[in-house]
């Protein structure tokens, strides 16, 4: 957000409408006042801060700060390839590490859970590789007792219904980056388009579809950069 009170606005209304937690983005220069501002605004509902990687273990002290606010999570506090600093970053602070960029392969997963990087994984099927690794991951982590949650990266509908198929597994237990066709996009690509609903409790959800969607052909030729036609004999 441009400003604190338009974020503290925004925020609200998320909340008003129902969103069952917040995700705040942390970077240095808005970073502990925003905080202070919205869990001040918020006092009970979840909260958690995305870092995107932008401090390193000499910020320490921040994150031991950060800690009386009572926080959901630490999302990708330290740099995107590093397991080994975010393990030693956990073991001084009370709030759960989680691990976003970091975890990028199945491989990455086994050597984080073996090190106790973190208490929380954000899985994205996309960043790992596909439906395969992330159910592999989902399962190491399950065993391990580390709660997983599905992140997004601005999916169309085909996408974002896979992500929506992962997000039933049981060990995806906290809430979901997984967005209407609306919030991101004029015209999906995928057709039908995921759409925003009400769940019986009154908390906001998507409707995803029993069979996977499709590319729109119109629309997906109309975006084509380039084409190839493979043939075998």
């Amino acid at each position: 957000m441009d400003s604190l009170d338009d974020l503290l606005d925004g925020v609200g209304k998320a909340v008003a409408d129902g969103f069952p937690r917040i995700k705040l983005k942390f970077r240095p220069g808005w970073d502990l006042p925003m905080l202070s501002a919205v869990r001040k605004q918020h006092s009970q509902h979840p909260i958690h801060i995305d870092c995107n990687s932008g401090y390193r273990l000499s910020d320490l002290k921040l994150f031991q700060q950060a800690d009386e606010f009572e926080l959901a999570m630490y999302e990708q506090p330290l740099p995107h390839d590093d397991v080994v600093d975010h393990a030693e970053l956990q073991r001084q602070v009370r709030t759960p590490v989680c691990l976003d960029e970091s975890v990028y392969n199945v491989r990455q997963a086994e050597l984080a859970i073996r090190l106790k990087s973190c208490r929380f994984v954000n899985i994205k099927p996309s960043r790992v590789g596909g439906v395969t690794n992330a159910i592999a991951i989902h399962d190491l982590c399950q065993a391990a007792r580390i709660p997983c949650w599905i992140g997004g990266m601005l999916e169309s509908a085909v996408g974002a219904n896979l992500c929506v198929a992962l997000a039933m597994l049981d060990n995806f237990t906290y809430p979901a980056d997984i967005f209407p066709s609306s919030r991101f996009y004029r015209e999906d690509i995928g057709t039908p388009p995921l759409e925003l609903i009400r769940l019986p409790d009154g908390t906001p959800g998507v409707r995803a579809t029993q069979q996977l969607p499709d590319p729109h052909p119109d629309r997906l030729r109309k975006l084509t950069v380039q084409q190839a036609v493979l043939e075998t004999k």
